[in-house]
């Protein structure tokens, strides 16, 4: 006789929020009964749940290996004969379970195969592993670590110096931050940049490199010496937490330093524009701040957001700085850095890694240039070096 194999999986319906803004919480109600009824059909042996919100959870047993091709297309159908159209459903999957370990664990492992395919608009179905348990494990200990990684001043501030186009010299900088743990082991931005922006921890580190860096222009100015503007990254969730501007106002004159010399960098998604986007962007010119457009042309772009908030420069992403010497790629670039300057708006090239580009930058009246070309992100006493040079 062979032995029962027990499954768990978690459907999730992508952009569930979106539905309900759309078509109203009563048709989103409609569309998860739909799901429920039609998943039932399918689970023969065993149970289904709501689980969180937008999602159902079903612990079933089979006598055999989950079939992906079977589930694929059955999924393709449910979606298909939804009430609404252009629905996506995502399946995470925890097969043949560990029966040893807790419900909640079991349910988890479900999960994070579901969300490791949550922004994938290719792929809807997805099993867990051990490397997303091993994944999972070392987010756990990043977050955990952190606190005393904000105490120990773990987080290290880099700056990539801006170049002036014409001149080539340097007239500014962008802070980003690095974490160098006290063993010496370095832990890539992009592996806990993303998961502090999830989790809200991100707030704590934003403000942590903004006081770092007006630490460092205040010491500067004590020296006498000459104050480039240093920007700085202000995250989604930064923008959106509630005292965020005064607090900022505070580190500013707490360090006796202008508002000039520590610009705020808002990326295309934190500054989709809204009417608290509006309010709170205005607080921050009104006190002072100069505003910077970060990463534009990644994704987010709108026209409504450069016309509407009180931007002074516009940063191009690397994303077309990369197609900048194919005709179509050039035709934007050009046609962005003259709009940029049609709103009276100072452009910077981001990411610029040849002359090639360089030079058709110059061409076409960039401002400035940023990038590993000229040079790439510098440890402080490296960058103040080359402030000398």
């Amino acid at each position: 006789m062979t032995d029962k194999i027990f499954n768990i999986v978690v459907l999730d319906v992508a952009d569930f929020k979106l539905i309900n803004g759309t078509y109203g919480t009563k048709k989103g109600n409609e569309v998860l009964i739909y799901l429920a009824n039609a998943f039932k059909y399918y689970i023969k042996n065993g149970l289904l749940t709501r689980y969180e919100g937008d999602q159902l959870l079903a612990l079933f047993h089979s006598k055999e290996k989950i079939d992906v091709d079977c589930i694929a297309n059955n999924l393709n159908k449910i979606m298909e004969e939804a009430p609404i159209p252009n629905i996506r459903v995502k399946l995470g999957i925890y097969e043949n379970v560990d029966t040893s370990l807790q419900i909640p664990i079991m349910c988890d492992r479900a999960l994070m195969a579901v969300k490791s395919i949550s922004k994938d608009f290719k792929q809807n179905i997805a099993f867990f592993t051990q490397e997303m348990n091993q994944k999972l494990l070392a987010q756990r200990q990043m977050e955990n670590d952190f606190k005393d990684a904000i105490k120990n001043r773990e987080f290290v501030v880099y700056f990539q110096p801006k170049y002036d186009v014409s001149s080539e010299q340097i007239v500014g900088a962008e802070a980003l931050v690095r974490w160098q743990k006290e063993d010496g082991t370095l832990i890539s931005p992009g592996l806990f940049i993303p998961l502090f922006e999830s989790d809200g921890l991100v707030v704590q580190l934003d403000e942590y490199v903004f006081e770092t860096v007006c630490r460092f222009q205040k010491d500067r100015m004590k020296q006498g010496l000459p104050i480039l503007p240093i920007s700085v990254n202000l995250s989604r969730a930064s923008i959106h937490f509630s005292d965020v501007v005064q607090r900022y106002i505070n580190i500013i004159k707490d360090n006796e330093i202008p508002f000039s010399c520590v610009p705020i960098e808002l990326t295309e998604s934190a500054a989709l524009y809204s009417q608290q986007i509006l309010e709170i962007t205005n607080q921050m010119v009104n006190a002072g701040f100069k505003l910077h457009m970060d990463d534009f042309g990644s994704g987010y772009s709108s026209l409504t957001t450069l016309n509407e908030l009180k931007f002074t420069t516009v940063k191009l992403d690397k994303s077309l700085i990369d197609y900048i010497a194919k005709p179509r790629g050039m035709k934007i670039v050009r046609q962005t850095i003259d709009l940029g300057h049609g709103l009276d708006m100072k452009v910077v090239a981001e990411g610029v890694e040849t002359k090639e580009q360089r030079d058709c930058l110059i061409e076409m009246n960039c401002d400035e240039i940023q990038g590993f070309y000229y040079s790439k992100p510098l440890k402080q006493d490296d960058f103040i070096e080359k402030l000398r040079a």
